[in-house]
């Protein structure tokens, strides 16, 4: 029960913070699409910024993955503990230096990434993504060093100032993109992008130094964990690059399509964010060092049941949510981006890219808890290699689908690929582990799918049909202005509610036997988000 407790305190940090960034997230994404919509500059601009990403992700990552486990391991046991600082420092050093080189290397460099990335851009097009490029290349050290203090923070069970990054993130990128989009032009979000990158770095630096993490000039290149580390960050740089390489083919061949392809992308992704930023991510968040904290005691009991019942509550939580997003996909699109810039053609493709995303965001989900179960147990190769075989899938499935299904063709091929290295990384580990309660997981799946499929059914007709009886517009009768927005809100939220309403009965008949430890956790976490009022 205590350790219930715990993680219901630590998601509801998470979830409270990820509420809060979601929101603005949300609006940062509204304030971009109103004011450049989906058009060459916001494909240049989403272009460009893979670059950093990707740069970062083939070495930055790897703090947060692998390190955790090796400062869980020198922080809960007695032993080890006097060899932190200079594990700590030492990684923070290796690290950034390791990042500064290639930083400064992807400068030059930047043409002829961009024409790899870019090959259908015009000559004026791929000069400002070049541009771009140029300006947010120092992303790739500031991004290494907030990964480095959210792991460190992790480990130590101090979930509070990573959940946060979010919310001075995107207030620095709202009031950029609405500055830019008066005066800068594209250039000025991206200025505004590395700023508010800082900002994450920053907000952790309180945190650090509560637990006695001041600067320390210590590198000893020949500590033995930071060896160890350096040796499993190999497999996990090549699955972090296959999982890059399947973004820059999606972007690659997006940008032979229409104009507007990329940023269509880009923002159906955008959506698929909410359930995996408030829901899914806050909960592996929370369980990934408590895996860790298992293995270092030596608890492969806990370990299982931890595991098991994370993909259970996973699965209650996203496959209502895949079913109602692919109902009201048009809906969703229309609310959170039609205005300004941004016409009833790109939310046209954005929906349909929605459509096709969404079936694969369980198994993505599933995937990375999977994966951080098998780093939990110091294994890198595992998710590396299963990590190619899904990029494989993805590459062969875009060049086969790209004719006849255009973009939709690319968000499925994704969704696909996300299936196939889920089922490989849960065949992997159960034989690793013996058991690690399948038959139990694909009960409760099925009878989960069930009531989703039943909520979706009943949410269809209501959206469709129901609400018309009841004099509402339809839905996909044009409505500006403020009171159109709040129309759409409204409308949204009624339906939500109703289909919340069907799936928890159906559930309820269904007799989903996770439900109850799903439910639990969810009071707990709003319990903490929705303290009561003190008694008078």
């Amino acid at each position: 029960m205590e350790g219930e407790r715990r993680i219901a305190r630590d998601t509801a940090v998470v979830v409270g913070a990820n509420i809060l960034s979601k929101i603005l997230g949300f609006g940062r994404e509204a304030v971009l699409a109103a004011a450049f919509g989906a058009s060459a500059a916001t494909d240049a601009y989403l272009v460009a910024l893979i670059i950093p990403v990707l740069l970062f992700g083939l070495v930055g990552n790897t703090i947060t993955t692998v390190g955790i486990p090796f400062f869980s391991e020198y922080i809960h046991r007695p032993e080890k503990r006097a060899e932190l600082p200079g594990l700590i420092w030492t990684s923070f050093h290796a690290f950034t230096l390791t990042l500064l080189v290639i930083a400064l290397a992807g400068l030059p460099a930047a043409p002829w990434l961009v024409h790899i990335l870019a090959p259908g851009f015009a000559p004026e097009q791929a000069a400002l993504t070049v541009l771009l490029v140029r300006i947010l290349l120092p992303m790739v050290v500031i991004m290494g060093v907030v990964g480095w203090a959210q792991g460190v923070l992790n480990a130590w069970q101090h979930f509070a100032a990573p959940a946060f990054m979010g919310v001075p993130y995107n207030i620095i990128m709202i009031t950029g993109i609405l500055l830019a989009g008066a005066w800068g032009g594209i250039a000025g979000v991206a200025w505004a992008t590395v700023l508010a990158t800082v900002s994450q770095f920053l907000i952790q630096v309180p945190a650090l130094y509560r637990r006695g993490i001041t600067y320390r000039p210590i590198f000893h290149r020949r500590h033995p964990a930071l060896k160890k580390m350096l040796w499993l960050s190999v497999p996990v740089l090549i699955g972090v690059g296959a999982n890059q390489l399947n973004l820059i083919v999606d972007r690659m061949l997006a940008s032979l399509l229409a104009e507007g392809s990329i940023s269509a992308l880009t923002y159906a992704q955008r959506v698929l964010t909410l359930p995996q930023g408030l829901l899914a991510l806050p909960l592996i968040t929370v369980l990934y060092p408590a895996l860790t904290e298992r293995i270092a005691l030596e608890d492969t009991a806990g370990f299982r049941t931890g595991l098991g019942r994370g993909l259970t509550v996973l699965a209650f939580m996203l496959l209502p949510i895949t079913v109602g997003t692919m109902v009201l996909r048009q809906d969703l699109v229309r609310f959170i981006f039609q205005r300004g810039a941004f016409d009833a053609t790109d939310a046209s493709m954005t929906a349909t890219a929605l459509l096709f995303f969404t079936p694969g965001l369980l198994f993505l989900m599933w995937r990375e808890f999977l994966s951080r179960a098998f780093y939990a147990l110091q294994d890198t190769a595992t998710p590396m290699w299963t990590g190619l075989a899904a990029v494989a899938v993805n590459i062969t499935l875009n060049l086969l689908l790209i004719r006849p299904m255009g973009l939709a063709g690319l968000a499925l091929s994704t969704s696909a690929a996300a299936a196939l290295g889920c089922l490989l990384l849960f065949w992997l580990l159960r034989r690793r582990l013996g058991h690690i309660g399948g038959k139990a997981l694909l009960g409760e799946t099925l009878r989960i799918t069930a009531a989703s499929l039943v909520m979706g059914l009943l949410v269809w007709w209501l959206d469709e049909r129901g609400l018309g009886l009841l004099g509402w517009p339809a839905p996909g009768k044009a409505m500006g202005g403020l009171a159109g927005f709040v129309l759409q809100g409204l409308r949204l939220g009624l339906v939500i509610t109703a289909g919340g309403i069907i799936y928890f009965f159906s559930c309820r008949l269904l007799r989903v036997g996770e439900m109850g430890y799903a439910l639990n956790l969810v009071r707990g976490v709003l319990k903490r988000l929705i303290p009561r009022p003190a008694a008078r």
